[in-house]
């Protein structure tokens, strides 16, 4: 299938749309940002833009083509028009944080749910419910508040983007719903451990001040038993249709390469933890 002649960026950009763009240059995949936000991210990609050809347009709505493909970033709690973004004359994808309910199939849209995505940008501070973990590492008090063990399927907003280059050739395949996550479940416990030795690993680092502990190799999960009776059922969204659509792509699957600990250093890096 041949590619879309420009892929077009509207909604809430940072983190996400910001990766996503940065890959699509790196590709020379022409693509147009909406005004609010291509001046601060063509300054992040200057570098790039002097090795690539594919300098993004800014976006107007007069120039979209039937053989385009625009992503709606509706994240972050954002109020969306869907009969609005449904008109744009080109294949549409609304990509969201919460569950909404509609007729996507009637109103032309495909909606890919993204669930537990670890945001992190240069240009914005993003809302993200790690934030409240990250203010009891900062304020070095014991969390007041009890962890859950409910799981978060955390997947990487890089793995996110490295879908969604895949999908943007092929949106045709999509269904009008399409859920996005990470495959291993994290309770909330787990994921507090796992930010809080990296906040003190990145403190320690910062102000030269390192302790043998810091330094210790910690095991991903800690080898604990917990009662039945504490352990809130969690099931994880249906990853078979992504799985699928992938396999049918280029004959690989849905398969997340970005570890936790990973996507939580880039995490912290977008943060002013001084």
């Amino acid at each position: 299938m041949s590619k879309p002649r420009v892929v077009h960026f509207v909604g809430d950009l940072p983190g996400l749309g910001e990766e996503l763009i940065h890959k699509l240059v790196c590709s020379n995949v022409v693509c147009s940002i909406a005004k609010e936000w291509y001046n601060p991210i063509i300054t992040n990609i200057a570098t790039e833009l002097e090795i690539f050809n594919a300098t993004p347009l800014l976006f107007d709505s007069n120039n979209i083509n039937s053989n385009d493909v625009l992503l709606y970033f509706g994240l972050n709690d954002a109020k969306l028009d869907l009969v609005q973004i449904s008109n744009f004359s080109c294949d549409v994808i609304l990509l969201v944080s919460e569950e909404i309910n509609a007729d996507f199939e009637q109103m032309n849209l495909k909606i890919i749910h993204l669930h537990d995505m670890i945001a992190y940008s240069t240009i914005a501070d993003l809302d993200n419910n790690l934030d409240e973990l990250l203010l009891h590492c900062e304020s070095n008090t014991k969390v007041d508040f009890p962890l859950s063990s409910k799981k978060h399927w955390w997947v990487s907003q890089q793995d996110v983007a490295t879908g969604l280059v895949r999908l943007i050739d092929n949106v045709a395949l999509l269904p009008a719903k399409l859920d996005l996550c990470g495959r291993r479940g994290w309770t909330e416990s787990e994921t507090f451990q796992q930010l809080e030795l990296l906040y003190n690993r990145t403190m320690a680092a910062s102000s030269g001040q390192f302790q043998t502990d810091h330094l210790e190799p910690k095991p991903v999960i800690e080898a604990t038993l917990a009662k039945a009776s504490e352990i809130t059922p969690s099931t994880r969204p249906d990853l078979s249709v992504i799985n699928q659509i992938l396999q049918q792509i280029n004959g690989e699957g849905w398969r997340p390469l970005i570890p936790l600990r990973t996507s939580l250093m880039h995490y912290l890096a977008t943060k002013d933890l001084a």
